[in-house]
């Protein structure tokens, strides 16, 4: 490896360190949310611009004074000119991505670079006690995580959909379940006496017991033939 490929490659990593620098800021925020970008500046700003993935979305400059929205960000944005903060509003998951702004402030030119994630909030969450009278646990959203909080659970706690399973000894017992996300979250009690007062379980003992009696009767019919 040659001294001249050496320096080259060190100014390549110097060139590409200064454009890109650290990991981006990560902002997670829910559809139809409202996104804040703030690049904490201080000083008299003359220049802004804010881009989406490398495409303009808001710009603005001292000279001209007025503020010019691009593409799908025309009348969903709106630029501070003091504080060079850009505020989306009615978030989709299209308006994921990189965000970068170069603001100009006393001839300095600042860069400012975030990451964005959109994603849809948890749903209400609901318990049901299945023919198994096994509690589950249901919401919608993106990438939900589930607990389990009641007496009797292992540390108290248990994760997953699946929560505990229920009888006539614990039938008593209320039980929580949480679901969260990265942007909210949702909680739902049950108490474990409902499960056997619901629906879902009249219609399992409704079909155990049919199933008993059709053994009972296969196996009348099996002695009786005998």
């Amino acid at each position: 490896m040659t001294e001249r490929f050496l320096k080259s490659k060190i100014i390549f990593c110097i060139i590409f360190s200064l454009l890109y620098g650290a990991s981006p800021k990560t902002i997670n925020v829910a559809t139809h949310g409202i996104l804040s970008l703030n690049p904490l500046v201080e000083g008299e700003i003359e220049d802004i611009l804010w881009r989406h993935n490398g495409n303009k979305i808001v710009e603005w400059d001292k000279k001209a004074g007025n503020v010019r929205e691009y593409l799908k960000f025309k009348g969903r944005i709106k630029l501070d000119v003091k504080t060079g903060n850009a505020t989306i509003i009615n978030l989709s998951k299209d308006d994921s991505g990189f965000y970068d702004a170069d603001i100009l402030i006393q001839r300095r030119l600042i860069s400012i670079k975030h990451r964005v994630e959109v994603f849809d909030p948890v749903s209400k969450a609901k318990i049901s006690c299945p023919n198994n009278a096994t509690l589950h646990c249901e919401a919608e959203g993106d990438s939900l995580d589930y607990s389990w909080f009641g007496p009797g659970l292992q540390t108290a706690e248990m994760r997953g959909q699946t929560g505990p399973q229920i009888s006539k000894e614990n039938q008593d017992s209320v039980y929580t379940c949480v679901v969260n996300n990265t942007v909210s979250n949702s909680s739902v009690t049950y108490h474990a006496s409902d499960c056997f007062t619901s629906g879902d379980y009249f219609h399992f003992m409704i079909q155990l017991s049919t199933i008993l009696l059709r053994k009972h009767d296969d196996v009348a019919e099996i002695i009786s033939s005998s």
